[in-house]
């Protein structure tokens, strides 16, 4: 092999000049750019989502709760407040009526349920008898009247609920038109 033939073949098997190395390092960057705002946008989409289901979930769980309770309680009795000008808000909604067992000749006892918000918490609490439970949690506005200009009185409960999770927060707000029964005068 010639001089010129052996530094050619060194030239062909030399490693990566500095403009080469630049170049691929900056593509690299390029990529794994573009690879990071995929993931962050894709965890922020998942994060979104999140607090759009739990906040319907929550609302949905007060909707089904409250209807049975309405559908077997008289209108309630507001004291001080429960007009459309004068939502109750921290007052207690007391649900009374009468529940009849499921059993032939069964005598339909008092049924009475009350519904209270929390704002501390942010926790919508059903009471009934001696037990409790969450009817809707996340709650940071509550309020409810009622509503008499119709034919028949309705109670309208207005809930909003605030999902906080990372980089977002959701909120849900609902408006329930129940229908309780009518007392005969």
């Amino acid at each position: 092999m010639t001089p010129a033939q052996v530094a050619r073949r060194r030239r062909s098997q030399a490693g990566f000049t500095l403009i080469e190395l630049l170049i691929a390092s900056v593509l690299g960057l390029v990529v794994l750019s573009a690879l990071t705002s995929v993931v962050l946008t894709t965890s922020v989409a998942v994060n979104s989502a999140y607090g759009r289901v739990e906040a319907s979930s929550q609302v949905r769980n007060f909707q089904l709760t409250a209807y049975d309770d309405f559908a077997m309680a008289k209108v309630p009795t507001p004291s001080g407040c429960g007009t459309p000008g004068a939502p109750c808000t921290t007052q207690e909604m007391l649900l009374r009526g009468l529940r009849v067992p499921n059993v032939a000749n069964g005598v339909a006892g008092p049924y009475v349920v009350r519904y209270s918000w929390d704002s501390t918490t942010d926790v919508v609490t059903r009471y009934s008898d001696t037990s409790s439970r969450v009817a809707a949690d996340h709650v940071t506005a509550y309020s409810w009247y009622i509503d008499s200009s119709g034919s028949r009185p309705s109670v309208v409960v207005s809930l909003t609920v605030t999902i906080p999770s990372y980089n977002a927060t959701y909120s849900q707000s609902q408006t329930f038109r129940f229908s309780p029964q009518v007392t005969a005068p």
